[in-house]
């Protein structure tokens, strides 16, 4: 798989605010979801099908940046976790997920919902991230902190056509 430019694939960067930082490893990118489909997605925790048209946004920019493969492994769920996330791996810490390339969240949650929360890679944070999807390659040291409230993310685990 070839990775495209985000214009070429009829992705309007002007209207999205993106970074791109640690030598591409890390993306960070503005508004990819509307605030009705955020709402939507949090409405129920799991997994979802790819095949969502809810994610057709966050899809068409992944591929944008990275050579992702939605393989047997790939899985996309919306999570809940008010305990939050230890200093983590997503490739997995125990060797769980060793097929894991490529990661992005969205968060789907506006910050009057929770607090707390926050996202942080090792050397950076904590990011919030409404509407808002962090991508990174699934080496990137990442946790999140505990939290009260109702902080609602979509994650999305992909193999990679990289290997």
């Amino acid at each position: 798989m070839v990775v495209s430019k985000p214009s070429e694939v009829g992705l309007d960067t002007s209207k999205h605010g993106v970074t791109l930082t640690h030598g591409g490893k890390r993306v960070f990118i503005e508004d990819v979801i509307t605030e009705e489909v955020a709402k939507s997605l949090r409405s129920k925790t799991g997994r979802l099908r790819w095949d969502d048209w809810r994610l057709e946004e966050p899809l068409a920019w992944m591929r944008s940046f990275f050579p992702i493969k939605i393989g047997e492994s790939a899985y996309v769920v919306v999570e809940r976790r008010n305990a939050g996330h230890k200093w983590h791996v997503d490739t997995g810490d125990a060797g769980h997920m060793p097929w894991c390339r490529y990661t992005a969240g969205v968060g789907l949650s506006p910050a009057d919902m929770f607090s707390g929360g926050g996202f942080y890679f090792r050397d950076s944070g904590p990011l919030y991230h409404y509407r808002d999807m962090i991508a990174y390659t699934a080496d990137q040291e990442h946790m999140v902190e505990s939290h009260t409230g109702e902080r609602f993310v979509l994650l999305m685990f992909f193999e990679g056509e990289d290997g």
